[in-house]
């Protein structure tokens, strides 16, 4: 476990990268002087918390929440900040593991005085529950596991979609792409065994066929049996969800014995950087397809990309695949605050739905939002990942893209899949 402030020098991956703060541009203030925890108004400023995974194989995803909080932090302190103070965030390491979350989860809050967390996205989840809802606090995560589909914790708000709807993507990707065979490969992490069920269901309901769904192991130096079955299966497509070093084995596998001639369709993981580097651009850009939410053209979407540009100098740079959703929970979250005129955790959780859902004026930046409330004006925020419309059970819907890898690095967008074609597609 690993507890630091958000400015730390970080490394995506080649073709992401994402670039570290200035100093002058962020000044934390030391662990325990940002708030109190009995008066309602802050007495200095303002510090969120992030939870995520920055260790291990699956490290590009606290890269890109970071990313989106520290694109959110800049756009907050330059538009006159939560309650009159300036935003300071500070990260702690799951390790995207239940125990190391736990021990994240408690240092986090007892170190750093946190009113807010954004995180995590894996199974570490289930571990860290108890420990925020216990400390009342706002925790808005970003997993994808099915079992919160129906989420009863008051504190829990998952302001990405579910696995359930990008499953649906997938499946809806493939089928409009002319596939009509299909078979899975899933290594047996919690988090991806949620995939092949609504994968399985959606392909089906479109006309499609599941030949087979495979569970496999992950980080073994051969699946050449597993390769052998499949390529005797002959789908049209391989869905694919595994961390970076079984992806590596396995499309090595696939090359040595069939030239990798099913294309594959994968998972938001599979568009992570680590995931990237370990079967290689070229590799990628022939035989792989990722699929993930996507921002929406508009205001919001130009304002994320203008404070991007801020955070992350450089002509050819880009924001991580997912940045965005953790942009929209800072926002939304600091918005929540100003609403309740309160750091206390029951009051900003009671002020979520009052600055994300309608009815109330739509707005898409964090100042433009604040002058609405100060001037007394319910608000309707609608973020770069899409409207945070939560429903009864603390969840959002939004919409998805196929993207590519390109030979350079970059994510190419090929297409989109709208809410309603999503809705339409689902079981």
């Amino acid at each position: 476990m690993n507890l630091v402030n958000a400015n730390t020098k970080r490394n995506s991956g080649p073709g992401r990268l994402m670039a570290s703060l200035a100093t002058t541009a962020f000044v934390l203030a030391a662990c325990g002087s940002t708030s109190t925890s009995t008066s309602h108004l802050p007495t200095g400023p303002v510090t969120m918390g992030v939870l995520s995974c920055f260790t291990g194989s699956l490290s590009s995803l606290g890269a890109a929440m970071l990313q989106g909080s520290q694109v959110a932090q800049k756009a907050i302190n330059a538009g006159g900040g939560i309650l009159g103070q300036q935003l300071v965030l500070q990260h702690a390491d799951t390790q995207c593991d239940e125990a190391d979350g736990a021990v994240a989860a408690r240092a986090l809050l007892a170190n750093s005085n946190v009113v807010g967390i954004i995180g995590p996205e894996t199974q570490e989840i289930a571990a860290v529950t108890p420990i925020v809802t216990s400390a009342k606090i706002t925790t808005q995560f970003q997993g994808g596991s099915t079992l919160f589909d129906k989420n009863a914790n008051a504190y829990l708000w998952r302001d990405s979609p579910s696995d359930s709807q990008l499953s649906v993507a997938m499946a809806l990707y493939a089928y409009n792409k002319g596939y009509k065979k299909a078979d899975l490969i899933f290594y047996s992490d919690i988090a991806a065994q949620t995939f092949p069920p609504p994968i399985t269901a959606t392909f089906t309901k479109l006309g499609g066929t599941v030949v087979k769904a495979y569970t496999i192991a992950p980080a073994q130096t051969s699946y050449l049996t597993t390769v052998q079955q499949v390529i005797a299966d002959a789908p049209d497509v391989i869905f694919t969800q595994t961390d970076a070093p079984t992806a590596a084995v396995l499309f090595r596998n696939f090359k040595s014995l069939d030239n990798l001639a099913i294309p594959f369709v994968g998972t938001d993981v599979t568009g992570g950087s680590d995931y990237l580097k370990a079967i290689g651009n070229q590799v990628a850009h022939d035989h792989l397809i990722s699929v993930y939410g996507v921002s929406v053209s508009g205001a919001a979407t130009d304002e994320f990309l203008k404070q991007f540009a801020l955070v992350v100098p450089g002509a050819n740079q880009q924001p991580l695949g997912n940045a965005n959703y953790a942009y929209d929970a800072v926002i939304s979250q600091a918005l929540a605050i100003d609403k309740a005129n309160s750091i206390l955790g029951p009051d900003i959780n009671a002020a979520m739905t009052s600055v994300t859902n309608p009815p109330g004026t739509q707005c898409y930046t964090y100042p433009s939002c604040l002058a609405l409330i100060k001037a007394g004006t319910e608000i309707n925020f609608d973020g770069a990942s899409g409207p945070l419309d939560y429903n009864s059970f603390h969840n959002v819907f939004g919409p998805y893209a196929a993207f590519q890898q390109s030979v350079v690095g970059a994510q190419v967008q090929v297409q989109v899949l709208d809410a309603a074609a999503l809705a339409a597609a689902t079981p």
